[in-house]
């Protein structure tokens, strides 16, 4: 887990005060461990909380997989890609 957080000093996180930044981290770069533990860490509220929030910050694929963790509506969003057997 500490390498998701090169910029700082692992020890000076604290998950309460630095919650979005250790949310956006792990959804973002993390391993499957490290999201279990993000699951683990954070109650689905909290996460939601968070996506509802600050979501626009996520990838849409990695949005899409915490919006069904956190129980929320799935919005897809065009991606302006037309699929090969529409072509």
């Amino acid at each position: 887990m500490e390498r998701l957080f090169w910029d700082v000093d692992p020890a000076t996180v604290e998950l309460d005060a630095h919650a979005d930044y250790v949310m956006e981290r792990v959804m973002t770069r993390g391993t499957l461990e490290a999201m279990r533990w993000l699951r683990g860490t954070y109650s689905v509220a909290q996460l939601a909380d968070y996506l509802r929030r600050r979501g626009d910050r996520i990838p849409p694929r990695d949005r899409a997989y915490w919006h069904l963790v956190a129980g929320l509506p799935l919005v897809l969003e065009p991606s302006g890609a037309t699929p090969p057997w529409n072509r």
